[in-house]
């Protein structure tokens, strides 16, 4: 039954997929639950899992059972889910939607993120990467140590000795948050 579930899947059967949250998102969030406190937070990474299936089924192999496949993502669902839990910089709604309000905010905005391209672009090019890496593509530090060819502990103290930086340099919160919706792309 797998096997015919994860061919029709990669044929982008969209009545397919619904069977398949029918058969296996309470099984999924159950599983969630064990990791995360709050059942708001369960149901956002349950419903992050059954993304990550659509977008990749195209991938799937159906000689794979769908079952091992979805507690895999469930597993790399939950832990992106604790990388963004402690991340340094976090933002509340209320912060946001203050920075939104403020008057002639486009003109602040801009200033701070011209501020911050010009911090990023006085680091070392290989610090600066590590940096991206981590809080913009959100990879982990073994993850980044592998493809960097460095340790675990180079990473973080690369990653730290950036976010010093920036503190330094009066970078708040905000402006990394505005930095990284409006500028990454520049980098």
């Amino acid at each position: 039954m797998d096997t015919d579930f994860i061919i029709r899947l990669n044929n982008g059967d969209e009545s397919c997929f619904q069977e398949i949250y029918e058969l296996y998102s309470f099984k999924v969030y159950c599983f969630v639950k064990k990791y995360t406190k709050q059942v708001a937070d369960a149901e956002d990474v349950t419903q992050n899992v059954f993304i990550h299936l659509w977008k990749y089924k195209e991938k799937l192999n159906p000689e794979v059972s769908l079952e091992s496949v979805l507690f895999k993502s469930s597993k790399q669902e939950i832990s992106k889910w604790y990388k963004k839990q402690n991340q340094i910089f976090t933002l509340s709604e209320k912060e946001i939607i203050a920075e939104l309000n403020e008057p002639n905010n486009e003109e602040d905005i801009t200033e701070k993120m011209e501020k911050i391209e010009y911090l990023l672009n006085q680091i070392p090019q290989r610090r600066k990467k590590i940096f991206i890496l981590h809080k913009l593509e959100e990879l982990s530090y073994k993850e980044i140590a592998l493809q960097m060819n460095m340790t675990t502990s180079a990473v973080a103290n690369q990653i730290s000795k950036t976010l010093q930086y920036l503190k330094k340099n009066s970078v708040n919160s905000n402006e990394l948050y505005w930095f990284i919706l409006f500028f990454i792309d520049q980098l």
